[in-house]
């Protein structure tokens, strides 16, 4: 009788024992863990860090093609949109193969590629700077690009950029935040005229330069550069980038 006793004492004690363990994990899953693991993704989402030699290389020729076609649309911001016919330009002079025909998809895979496979842009005729009707006529039922040849001019202006870094930041291995200084050469249409002349700004007067005259095509050297970096503007770009490894352009500033 007394070792049943004993025995339901002991089974008495170690059923407690269970509960209180159940109760403690519990307790722990249901809160101590979830508070864990809430930290956690805080500390990963505020997680910043430099950029690599990877993303720098993939992101300042980016900003190198935005800033050839775009730099007179900056500022890019959440007020101050690119326009889509701006984008679709831009999208049209990166293409691979440039012909008098071209698909959607094509223009697509550049789309995705320098604003995001998420871009808030959309397919329609991609018309001419000067206004003379489009360059390049959609067809939205085979879903392709027709070049018109109607335009006896040149092309729209470019400007050719030398981009430095200045300081390049990631956080959450997804939000991109990069600082830059963008000398540029002396303005140009479709026929590239030889780099003679750099300015801080596009908007700079014709003799408003930062370096130069030279007597011949001239690349700024890491010397040049240093002796004037302090005069130059900082221009900073944002990226997001998403699950297809797009590095997708958000905005642009100057400062």
């Amino acid at each position: 009788m007394k070792d049943k006793k004993n025995t339901s004492k002991v089974l008495i004690i170690i059923l407690i024992l269970v509960i209180i363990t159940l109760l403690g994990y519990i307790i722990y899953d249901k809160g101590i863990r979830k508070e864990e693991i809430k930290e956690e993704i805080k500390q990963e989402e505020t997680t910043i860090r430099k950029i690599n030699k990877q993303e720098e290389k993939i992101l300042l020729n980016q900003i190198t093609a935005y800033t050839t076609y775009l730099a007179d649309s900056y500022p890019i911001t959440e007020n101050k949109p690119l326009e889509n016919q701006e984008a679709l330009y831009f999208a049209y002079q990166n293409l691979e193969n440039k012909d008098i025909q071209f698909s959607e998809n094509d223009l697509e895979k550049v789309l995705e590629k320098y604003f995001g496979k998420n871009h808030p842009y959309i397919h329609e005729n991609i018309n001419c700077f000067v206004g003379d009707g489009p360059l390049y006529e959609y067809d939205s039922t085979q879903k392709i690009y027709i070049y018109q040849d109607i335009h006896g001019h040149g092309g729209k202006p470019c400007y050719q950029p030398s981009v430095y870094l200045v300081d390049g930041k990631v956080t959450s291995n997804k939000k991109y935040k990069i600082k830059t200084h963008i000398l540029y050469a002396n303005g140009t249409g479709d026929t590239l005229a030889p780099s003679e002349r750099y300015y801080t700004s596009i908007h700079k007067d014709y003799d408003d330069y930062i370096l130069g005259p030279y007597d011949q095509e001239h690349q700024v050297t890491e010397e040049e550069y240093q002796s004037i970096k302090d005069q130059i503007p900082i221009t900073t770009f944002t990226f997001e980038k998403d699950e297809d490894n797009n590095y997708g352009l958000k905005s642009v500033t100057i400062a």
